[in-house]
């Protein structure tokens, strides 16, 4: 599998245009991401998703630390707000990202969002030591 994203996502935050990058990786390059995050000095967190691969978060320690904190839960089970907290710092379009927040949080407030339903903060999804690591 090639890292031709991820080297040009890494490349993009050294030259200040990204806080923080989310990229999707086999688990089998775990390693060889690492070691290029760490030579770097780029903070970093891996959790894994339900098919198998693995996300990792690069970036800003601010903006990592703001991902770790909302725990181990799949992107599709996190808040309106922390979904749009990570669409901005990811820097996706804001207005879109406005919008999708309207809707999340009018779906959660009706109690509806199928089966990956939004929850609330604190609701069970807990970081998961071996899953992630960032520099210290």
């Amino acid at each position: 599998m090639n890292l031709d994203v991820f080297y040009h996502l890494l490349y993009e935050h050294s030259r200040g245009l990204r806080d923080l990058a989310l990229y999707t990786i086999d688990p089998v390059q775990r390693e060889a991401v690492e070691v290029e995050l760490r030579g770097e000095g780029v903070d970093y967190l891996f959790r894994p998703i339900e098919d198998g691969r693995m996300n990792v978060y690069f970036g800003h320690r601010a903006c990592v630390e703001v991902v770790r904190s909302f725990g181990s839960c799949p992107h599709c089970r996190l808040t309106p707000e922390q979904d749009f907290m990570l669409g901005i710092m990811l820097g996706y379009d804001r207005t879109r990202q406005c919008e999708r927040y309207m809707g999340r949080r009018q779906q959660a407030m009706a109690g509806l969002g199928g089966a990956c339903a939004v929850q609330a903060t604190g609701s069970g999804c807990l970081p998961e030591p071996d899953a992630e690591h960032a520099l210290g």
